[in-house]
């Protein structure tokens, strides 16, 4: 015996959702490590670019679940996969709720823990200040009602299997390649409403930062287990400071002045909006009470479990760099 300590076996991941925005987060943090952990990704179809660490089975919640995922030996199930496109209240349980009940009916008796991706949508409607996990979910959509439901059949799973259950609640999720949050305040910006833009905040996340926080609590899973300490716990995940609408406002406006007037007061566009028949009309009224009230949450509880480095980080600085990266690649 040499007396070198032993190296602890990587932890097997089983992931959903490998080649949407979280899932691919996560995966390029893992593919960036020195030893990646061996993942198992269920998709629906395997991508041209297969990554070393990382099976590929084919399958498709909730009907098409192929026999053996999550594979034996599974240590933590990275749930990420989610219908969140679907108006349709029965799509969107049939997924996230029954699809979930039966990934965990189907995971192995070696799983330690869960990590669900959700969102802040579960607190519901309205404007949440340093809202925290201890505020009583209210969820006012088909979407953020099968969130919560997916939620609780992934808390009640690992309750009555002894493992921990992160229930990830991000608010926004942004990056280079942002297709939705800084667009949508963009066209906000565009439109003459009338907001008090410096007391609107929200919070975000970069999106490799999210992939980031999934690896760090998916590693916190295992640790509980070992020390016999589980929990059951959504998890508030953005920076620890929100990002004002204003600062947002400053950071996407090129060229400078080209705001409009602003004459419209936004709560009487809501109100109209959620009063008008139609399912577009009530699609703007959710987009506009989502963005001209504020959305932030305290992350003291995922400091607890993944210390400050990450929540640190200034969200201004973050999305300054989107636009210093286009600026570069514009030059070249």
């Amino acid at each position: 015996m040499t007396g070198a300590r032993e190296t602890a076996p990587l932890p097997r991941i089983a992931l959903t959702g490998a080649t949407g925005y979280a899932g691919g987060a996560f995966l390029r943090h893992l593919s960036g490590m020195p030893s990646p952990w061996p993942v198992t990704a269920l998709v629906r179809h395997v991508p041209s670019r297969r990554l070393p660490f990382v099976t590929y089975v084919q399958g498709e919640l909730p009907g098409r679940l192929p026999a053996g995922f999550p594979p034996p030996g599974t240590d933590v199930l990275v749930h990420l996969a989610n219908e969140n496109r679907s108006s349709d209240p029965d799509v969107l349980h049939a997924v996230n709720v029954a699809g979930t009940r039966t990934l965990l009916g189907a995971a192995p008796c070696s799983l330690k823990g869960v990590l669900l991706g959700s969102s802040l949508s579960v607190y519901g409607k309205g404007a949440q200040i340093r809202v925290t996990e201890r505020a009583l979910p209210q969820p006012y959509t088909a979407l953020a009602r099968a969130r919560l439901g997916a939620e609780r059949e992934v808390a009640e799973s690992m309750r009555r299997g002894g493992g921990t259950a992160f229930l990830l609640r991000p608010r926004f999720i942004t990056g280079r390649d942002d297709a939705s949050f800084l667009p949508g305040i963009n066209r906000l910006r565009q439109l003459p409403l009338r907001v008090r833009s410096d007391r609107i905040h929200f919070s975000v996340i970069d999106v490799e930062d999210y992939g980031a926080v999934i690896a760090q609590l998916a590693r916190r899973a295992v640790e509980r287990a070992a020390r016999g300490t589980p929990v059951r716990t959504a998890v508030n995940v953005a920076y620890r400071r929100p990002v004002a609408l204003q600062d947002l406002f400053d950071l996407l406006a090129s060229p400078p002045g080209s705001d409009p007037t602003r004459w419209l007061p936004a709560a009487p566009v809501r109100a109209l909006c959620s009063a008008l028949p139609g399912h577009r009309a009530a699609r703007l009224s959710e987009r506009l009470d989502l963005v001209t009230r504020s959305h932030w949450a305290d992350v003291g509880l995922l400091e607890g479990e993944i210390g400050t480095a990450l929540t640190a980080k200034s969200p201004e600085t973050v999305v300054r760099s989107y636009r210093a990266y286009e600026s570069e690649q514009d030059i070249s």
